[in-house]
């Protein structure tokens, strides 16, 4: 029934129906369609029309349409009206409602809390003022239910969002985000769960500490984006070999973790497993992995923990990532490419390198290293060059042979600096030497070790190039000495730098000759006019039961068709020393000559052209 009266009852009765069809429910779509179907049908009205202010829009384009019933053939018509009308609310011009003539009808907008406005059209009649007024706390109450709903909803929204985020968030704390592995995190839990299920069921697991040989190469030399895609190749292929149960982390830069669980009752069974395991790691990540233009191949060393041990220090996972990373640590000493399980003795030597990394850290700083000149003589004994060596004396360590401090090192980033020292010092003293040279003098350089971080440096040929060029010598004086590793992960990137310094007239000379499987292959394409032929060769020349000396004279007529000279190391007998003279070596270099010596040594030796040996 439509109420056309105007008592205080039956306004009282309109009031109290409007304030229940408002209702509770929290959809709010649901309870404004309520409402207006009760509104329409009390007060005989013909549409009725709910607009929401959108104000990331333009202007009148603002004024958006929620519901309307039973058509929008008003808002379609005269939008332009109602604009204006709800327009007025908006800018609080004053009143909670307005009533315009629209064709034959009059249409009544209330303010709708100034986010929007509700429409009433009545066909051929006018609202009764009281029933205008009466309407006014009932639309306030609808529009603060609207509030409330939308509220709702956003909270709602928000809430599923931020439980969404969480999700995520959560499963992000647990992954390496380049591997998509478990992290670090995440590695620590699990492997603290594995001790305890191994202790508590009697039982064997095993932690693989893989960390991946010379990785830094790649970063250096072809950038973080292929060592970022390499990890990735990397990791797929470590979860190709999971045994079910066993899980692969990633814990930091090129390092991963391998947790064997439950891998036999006895220590025995569990360290063959181990065993088989480890080594279907280093076949799997034997094959190149191919990315873009380049090649590379990948090789991991791997220390391995058996728990629960007998060891007195506890098996907690602490300890036995501890003795996975050492025994990975002893791996990578006895060649790398290979596994080793832990041992109590390994911690002495775990230990002991991390003492000489620190002291080697201050020594650097603090100019505490020296160096020594090993001349090389010629088939006269006259000296024509000398290798620079680098010796370390410590007040606490002592003396620290150089394969020893150098190896860790370059297991550290300590191998760059300690590099820039060498070249630095070695390019001073070079200087000085020269300007003590007379016209007559056949000593020609001295040669600098480069090592394989420093030499896939991006800036190495300019850092190289510039020290050499500020000493006091020309640059044909000193000589980049190098071995075969250092060109193997990138060979064609190699012989470009090389060529770059020697446009410079900076070259190089090739260590150790023979050793490496590959040297033949491309030694007819590197830029270089020297090579020495390792004492390897040299130690085992009398011996009955190898073929040395055949090797020996092979290297000499190769060389010598390939235009290369020889200088050959380690020469300690005098039966060594008349061989090679014989076969007119360009030089030769060992104790039975001279052992490194100080710099001033050097320099008197040079300058009072001593002869090391009689000519023959």
């Amino acid at each position: 029934m439509a109420y056309s009266h105007t008592n205080t009852l039956e306004l009282l009765t309109l009031q109290n129906q409007l304030l229940l069809a408002v209702g509770g429910s929290q959809n709010t779509r649901e309870c404004m369609h309520t409402f207006m179907q009760t509104t329409l049908k009390l007060l005989g009205l013909k549409s009725i029309h709910l607009y929401i202010f959108d104000h990331s829009l333009p202007d009148q384009e603002s004024l958006v349409l929620y519901l309307s019933i039973p058509d929008n053939k008003l808002e379609r018509e005269h939008k332009l009206t109602i604009y204006k009308m709800l327009l007025h609310f908006k800018n609080e011009e004053g009143g909670n409602h307005l009533t315009e003539k629209i064709d034959d009808n009059e249409v009544l907008a209330y303010d709708f809390n100034s986010i929007g406005g509700l429409i009433l059209e009545k066909q051929r009649s006018k609202f009764q003022p009281a029933i205008k007024d009466t309407l006014v706390p009932v639309i306030q109450k609808l529009a603060d239910h609207y509030r409330f709903c939308e509220l709702q909803k956003r909270l709602n929204s928000e809430a599923k969002i931020n439980k969404k985020a969480q999700r995520t968030y959560e499963l992000q704390a647990k992954r390496d985000p380049l591997t998509n592995l478990p992290n670090r995190r995440e590695f620590r839990y699990a492997l603290s769960k594995e001790i305890s299920n191994a202790q508590r069921y009697d039982h064997f697991g095993a932690l693989m500490y893989i960390d991946l040989d010379n990785f830094k190469n790649v970063n250096d030399s072809l950038g973080h984006s292929i060592g970022d895609i390499l990890l990735t190749q990397v990791a797929q292929r470590l979860m190709t070999q999971a045994r079910i149960g066993d899980t692969v982390f990633r814990i930091g830069g090129d390092e991963f973790v391998y947790i064997l669980s439950n891998i036999g009752d006895k220590e025995t069974d569990a360290i063959k497993t181990a065993q088989t395991v480890a080594t279907r790691v280093i076949d799997i990540l034997a094959k190149p992995i191919e990315i873009g233009e380049f090649s590379l191949h990948i090789t991991p060393s791997i220390g391995i923990a058996v728990f629960p041990d007998s060891f007195d220090d506890g098996n907690d996972s602490e300890n036995i990532l501890r003795h996975a990373d050492t025994a990975m640590y002893r791996a990578k000493k006895n060649g790398r490419n290979c596994f080793e399980f832990f041992n109590p003795e390994m911690h002495i030597e775990a230990n002991k390198r991390l003492i000489i990394e620190d002291h080697l850290r201050k020594a650097i700083s603090n100019d505490e290293l020296h160096l020594v000149y090993q001349p090389i003589v010629n088939a006269n004994g006259e000296i024509i060059a000398a290798e620079s060596l680098i010796r370390w004396d410590n007040k606490m360590l002592g003396h620290i042979v150089p394969d020893e401090f150098i190896n860790i090192a370059e297991e550290s980033n300590l191998i760059l600096d300690l590099s820039h020292w060498i070249t630095q010092h070695v390019c001073e003293y070079a200087g000085q030497l020269y300007q003590q040279l007379d016209k007559y003098s056949n000593f020609s350089y001295i040669s600098i070790n480069i090592s394989p971080r420093q030499f896939i440096q991006i800036d190495f040929v300019e850092s190289i190039t510039k020290i050499i060029n500020d000493c006091s010598a020309p640059n044909s004086f000193i000589k980049l000495e190098f071995t075969e590793n250092v060109l193997l992960d990138n060979i064609d990137a190699s012989i470009e730098k090389m060529e770059q310094l020697h446009v410079n007239n900076i070259n190089f000379l090739l260590d150790d000759f023979g050793t490496g499987y590959s040297s033949l292959s491309y030694l007819h394409r590197l830029p270089i006019w020297l090579l020495k032929i390792d004492k390897s060769f040299i130690t085992d020349f009398y011996s009955k039961h190898n073929n040395t000396q055949a090797i020996v004279n092979a290297i000499l007529v190769m060389t010598e068709e390939l235009g290369i000279n020889c200088i050959v190391e380690g020469v300690e007998l005098q039966e060594q020393a008349n061989f090679f003279k014989q076969k007119g070596v360009h030089g030769m270099q060992g104790f039975f000559f001279y052992k490194p010596m100080p710099s001033h040594a050097l320099t008197e030796l040079v300058s009072k052209k001593v002869i090391a040996i009689e000519p023959a």
